[in-house]
């Protein structure tokens, strides 16, 4: 379980840089960047409760 949700924190980690990169990028309207920075604090969130499980 532990190695699972290590793995999972990882991919989420590496999707958050990727997003988080996107916001240099020209994203068309600024609907693009809400919805960016939505997934941003969701993929935060998401690895803050990983974490917490995983101790």
């Amino acid at each position: 379980m532990q190695e699972k949700l290590n793995l999972f924190i990882v991919e989420t980690k590496k999707e958050l840089e990727r997003l988080e990169e996107k916001r240099g990028t020209e994203l068309g309207n600024s609907l693009n960047y809400i919805e960016n920075e939505i997934q941003i604090q969701r993929l935060a969130a998401k690895i803050e409760a990983y974490e917490e499980m995983s101790e």
